[in-house]
């Protein structure tokens, strides 16, 4: 991506950032693929009282779901830190407002979204809806004063924490715009790039690098999930990789996620690679992010969730899993492999959802369809992979059931399943839908589905 003259290419800072930011954040999340402002959300917002003060006990179950969810995925975030602020912002006085002024407007405006986030990820997350928007909208009221005083890494931290927050919420504004502009404001920032030799171990370089590692994570997960164009290409990247300046053990999921990232753009970058290329490298990547530390006990879905991502990316970018005869593999043991994944994975986040645990973005809402997808269309003819029952599918359905209240433009993608599981059990489908994919279908998993049909 080209770079402009200075951070906001001739245009004022109040028109490259505060107005474009307000018009991002007007555009409604129901539906992450389309670009349509929300009068609704934008009432809803209105009618928020800002003003809303939570007693620790009630904000402390938000924060440790926060912490142990998000805290973990994303180098930026250091969940120490987070929690001392918590406990700082909620710091019971004679006088609590001269305790909530020792954070600065950034630590309590990334505070407030990480307090949002963590109720929308709770159980009962659907009547937690109205507190996660009020600490949503207390956050939004600090954030002119950020705009126009902060630093470059602070409004960046700040964007961080909306695209977050907007990944799980309807009413956070467009994850996709939110992106894409963080993004461009870090090129015009130059995040991208390394600087002098003589800094490169200071605290606020060593934060700027994370803060941009985790953009690009943000940038390669949606972008995939959605088949958008990457924000940035990899060769236009200069920054020192995260394996070259962190403890691996004090970041390993962050890196892992990191990896993955990568991953993910050398398989869009090089399709002129086989198969079996990929899917080594897959293999490859499996095999180190099993082997994270043991004591740290993070939960198998996320790595049963980015391999089944990948797998389907190479699906996407090579129609098909067909390889040339060798000794190793065969076409029909990696379509079992993709279809046992993607079956463990919807098993699992099944699973997580009876205990709870279920994270529930739009992000999951895609890696679950797409993922019933390639098990519906793969597992077709196969004796080993029956779908009479439609166990899995029945699976899927429930779990996008639940996703579609909180996207409602996301609902159609129960309907696409339930129509070409009906297909594959030799139903009369009358459904027109399968016949005219909706918009909200990535163009990848259209060709997949057209090519099956």
């Amino acid at each position: 991506m080209a770079e402009g003259p200075n951070e906001t290419g001739g245009l004022s800072q109040e028109l490259s950032i505060g107005r474009m930011l307000r018009s991002t954040l007007s555009l409604s999340g129901a539906n992450p693929a389309h670009s349509v402002i929300d009068p609704y959300g934008q009432s809803v917002a209105a009618m928020v009282d800002s003003s809303i003060t939570s007693d620790r006990l009630l904000a402390l179950p938000f924060i440790t779901r926060f912490v142990e969810t998000i805290g973990v995925q994303f180098l930026h975030l250091n969940s120490k830190e987070i929690l001392d602020d918590f406990e700082t912002l909620f710091k019971t006085s004679e006088d609590t407002n001269s305790h909530i002024d020792c954070l600065s407007p950034v630590k309590r405006f990334n505070l407030y979204l990480s307090l949002a986030t963590g109720a929308l990820l709770s159980p009962g997350s659907g009547a937690l809806q109205g507190l996660a928007s009020n600490y949503h909208a207390t956050a939004m009221k600090l954030f002119p004063g950020i705009l126009d005083n902060g630093t470059r890494l602070d409004i960046l931290q700040c964007m961080l924490s909306l695209i977050i927050y907007s990944m799980h919420s309807a009413l956070g504004g467009s994850a996709w715009h939110l992106m894409g502009l963080a993004m461009k404001k870090a090129i015009a920032f130059r995040f991208h790039k390394d600087v002098d030799a003589d800094a490169q171990r200071s605290p606020e370089i060593l934060n700027t690098r994370n803060v941009f590692w985790s953009l690009y994570t943000l940038d390669r997960t949606i972008s995939t999930i959605m088949d958008r164009p990457f924000s940035i290409e990899d060769e236009d990247i200069a920054v020192s990789s995260p394996e070259e300046y962190l403890n691996a053990a004090s970041a390993d999921l962050a890196l892992q996620l990191v990896s993955h990232a990568r991953f993910m753009s050398n398989i869009r970058d090089a399709p002129s690679k086989s198969v079996l290329y990929h899917y080594s490298n897959l293999c490859y990547w499996k095999d180190c992010a099993s082997g994270l530390d043991p004591t740290t006990k993070y939960p198998a879905v996320h790595i049963m969730r980015l391999s089944c991502r990948a797998m389907i990316e190479i699906l996407k970018v090579k129609g098909s899993v067909t390889i040339e005869p060798n000794l190793v593999r065969s076409t029909s043991s990696i379509e079992n492999d993709f279809i046992k994944a993607c079956m463990e994975y919807i098993e699992e986040e099944y699973q997580r959802c009876d205990r709870g645990e279920f994270e529930g973005g739009f992000v999951e809402a895609y890696d679950i369809f797409n993922a019933g997808v390639i098990i519906i269309c793969l597992a077709a003819g196969k004796p080993s992979f029956p779908l009479r029952d439609a166990n899995i599918v029945n699976k899927c359905t429930a779990l996008l059931t639940l996703l579609g209240e909180r996207f409602s433009g996301l609902r159609v993608f129960r309907r696409v399943l339930w129509a070409l599981s009906g297909l594959v059990r030799g139903e009369s489908v009358n459904d027109p839908i399968i016949r005219e994919l909706p918009p909200v279908i990535p163009d990848g998993i259209r060709e997949l589905i057209s090519g099956f049909m």
